[in-house]
């Protein structure tokens, strides 16, 4: 749980040591209090720092693709630019990968966060990828950066596989493929999937 001071001006609340408003985040539960009282305030409007509005543009497009409601307060409550855009963008990740799974399983059979290998103290490897398609083909929906290590651990088991991009992006692997703007068109990929399933 975090706690922060914020006033109120007008509609909306601003950072600040000396505030009124005492702001309370627990997960993605965001409420709002009156200092020295019970009184919750409702409705609660978050002053912009900077960016975030071109990140709330892509999470709200995203929500209209796959119907999910996420209220973007639980990144907004936070006071400071740089924890605010890390937030919005876990936001954008996980209506992303929602987004794929959703796309994908009109298609295909298609498994989430499966586990690939049998978990060891010995060594580390990373060991679920975001879905398997057909028991044979591993997908990773990303947003931004990915960890190298992370791909070359599943091309191991799954050589056959992609990163999926919600717009553009730079993307490099060894034997997988780099699909970009799976928003605009996700049809390249389910060509790609039933090319190797052929």
């Amino acid at each position: 749980m975090k706690v922060f001071l914020y006033k109120q001006i007008g509609d909306y609340l601003i950072p600040s040591e000396d505030g009124e408003v005492i702001v309370v985040v627990d997960n993605f539960m965001v409420k709002a209090y009156r200092r020295g009282t019970s009184e919750e305030l409702k409705n609660i409007k978050f002053k912009l720092l900077g960016e975030e509005f071109k990140y709330l543009n892509k999470i709200k497009e995203l929500k209209g693709l796959v119907g999910t409601e996420i209220d973007e307060n639980y990144a907004l409550a936070f006071p400071d630019l740089r924890t605010r855009i890390l937030k919005l963008n876990q936001i954008i990740g996980f209506l992303f990968e929602e987004y794929v799974y959703t796309t994908l399983s009109k298609y295909f059979k298609v498994e989430r966060q499966k586990e690939i290998y049998v978990p060891t103290k010995l060594f580390h490897v990373h060991n679920k990828p975001d879905f398997i398609v057909e028991g044979k083909i591993a997908i990773e929906a990303k947003t931004g950066d990915y960890n190298y290590a992370q791909i070359l651990d599943y091309e191991m088991k799954y050589p056959l596989g992609a990163i999926v991009f919600p717009y553009s992006g730079i993307c490099k692997v060894k034997r997988w493929r780099c699909f970009f703007n799976f928003i605009k068109d996700h049809q390249r990929v389910i060509n790609w999937i039933r090319y190797l399933l052929g």
